[in-house]
């Protein structure tokens, strides 16, 4: 009688086959289920258990996997090297003195950032440093050398976590998508726009109105 076995969370495709393999040799009738397909001891073979389970052999798999890695390792390097520009151009922009950071300057920065959020990270980078936000994060440790929590300071309207996401969204692309994902698709008690109302009193300084700043500016770059 074919009795069912557990497969171990985290278990690869191919160690469940082994397992199989194993219980056949054995002589014993199991089978497993992985990922919602069944998995028989009697007839599973490394290709059936694959092209069952991922629609292609072992091999054409490990060959898509290793394109996969390839294609990914290239796009981590060009990303790297494209954000060693973005730090470049802001050093550049630098006379070589410390930069003292100021609230204005860090309200104006959070304001382009969200009512400029189609531009490219180019762009963005162009406009801050137009604004005077080219502070480094050493900058930042050197004026604000206490660490405090983001999600707090952005609640307190601190000055130094006001800086920490500028210069975060400037210089990383990651930066830029986690802001676009926690600070500015929602407007809470964490977001930009709530800092902006905290350290200027301006109660309508609200994501419904920067969206429309936003479209707004979406049309006019079309348009010219």
């Amino acid at each position: 009688m074919e009795r069912k076995i557990e497969i171990r969370p985290g278990d690869s495709l191919e160690s469940a086959v082994y397992t199989l393999l194993e219980a056949k040799a054995n002589g014993e009738h199991v089978y497993c289920d992985f990922n919602g397909h069944k998995l028989h001891s009697d007839n599973v073979t490394m290709d059936s258990a694959y092209i069952e389970v991922m629609g292609c052999t072992k091999a054409e798999c490990d060959q898509r996997m290793k394109e996969w890695l390839e294609e990914h390792d290239k796009k981590e390097k060009a990303r790297e090297s494209r954000e060693q520009g973005y730090v470049e151009k802001v050093k550049a922009s630098r006379t070589g003195e410390k930069k003292s950071i100021t609230l204005e300057e860090v309200i104006s920065g959070l304001k382009f950032i969200a009512e400029h959020q189609s531009m490219s990270q180019e762009e963005l980078i162009d406009g801050l440093l137009k604004l005077g936000c080219n502070f480094s994060l050493e900058d930042i440790k050197r004026q604000f050398p206490e660490e405090i929590e983001l999600s707090e300071g952005m609640k307190q309207g601190n000055l130094c976590c006001g800086a920490s996401v500028i210069a975060n969204i400037r210089d990383s692309e990651f930066g830029r998508a986690y802001c676009d994902d926690r600070l500015l698709s929602v407007d809470d008690d964490n977001s930009i726009y709530h800092f902006i109302r905290v350290t200027t009193g301006d109660k309508t300084y609200t994501k419904e109105m920067v969206d429309a700043i936003n479209n707004t500016n979406i049309k006019h770059r079309k348009n010219n």
